[in-house]
């Protein structure tokens, strides 16, 4: 949803991915593959992310540090409640749509 809405920056890709998936953490290249963000630009950008504490660094697997979106953080919850709000209100609207379209058989 964030990606359609601010014209498809990585780090918007990379939180709406994770948004997609809150309970979940990810290593650099797992995010890499999932947003389609070049791997060098996802260490850049996760870095902020983590600066601003909307990612956290939850464990080390291997090599890999993981990641998953900081869901303490104040902006983090209004994020995922407007990225909610923004499903539903979309699903009431195909709903309605197919609805619409509906002709019972005889």
């Amino acid at each position: 949803m964030f990606v359609e809405m601010s014209r498809n920056k990585p780090q918007t890709k990379i939180l709406d991915f994770l948004a997609d998936y809150p309970d979940y953490d990810y290593s650099i290249s797992d995010l890499a593959k999932n947003t389609g963000v070049s791997r060098p630009t996802v260490y850049k950008i996760i870095k902020t992310l983590e600066d601003s504490k909307l990612v956290i660094k939850t464990r080390k697997l291997g090599k890999s540090n993981m990641y998953k979106l900081n869901l303490k953080n104040k902006l983090v919850r209004t994020i995922l409640k407007f990225d909610f709000e923004i499903a539903k209100i979309i699903a009431d609207i195909e709903e309605k749509n197919r609805t619409k379209h509906y002709k019972p058989v005889p």
